[in-house]
């Protein structure tokens, strides 16, 4: 299976649709596309919208950005849907990142993909990797 997906350019960061659930329902979130980042990363009040709370976290994270050091929570969501896919019982971290963003897109989730940035038109090439 493959999908396209569109994606903004805001300054130089990719925003990508997704959404995430958890216990309390779902909910859509916008996040930055981002391969260097180890785990998809949530803002703790999403976390939260969707029904969990540190008392969840498999263990506690630490994260360096370029302008602090963040610390936060590992968990795994219910169901985590971003680039026409979807996870379930998907790993992700709980920090706040600052700028007020929604979070991250991780190699958590994208390494289960293989994938092509195309940055003129816009649009990220998705394809599942056979298992």
């Amino acid at each position: 299976m493959r999908s396209v997906t569109s994606f903004d350019i805001i300054g130089e960061l990719i925003f990508v649709d997704a959404s995430v659930s958890g216990p309390a329902g779902r909910t859509k979130v916008r996040l930055i596309l981002d391969t260097g980042a180890v785990l998809t990363t949530l803002h703790p009040s999403i976390a939260t919208s969707i029904g969990y709370t540190e008392r969840d976290s498999i263990k506690p994270t630490t994260i360096q950005t370029a302008t602090a050091v963040e610390h936060g929570y590992m968990l795994h969501v219910q169901e985590l849907s971003s680039l026409g896919f979807r996870m379930r019982n998907a790993p992700v971290d709980v920090a706040d990142l600052g700028h007020d963003i929604d979070g991250l897109l991780g190699m958590s989730f994208l390494q289960h993909f293989n994938f092509e940035i195309r940055p003129f038109e816009r649009c990220i090439l998705v394809g599942r990797i056979a298992p």
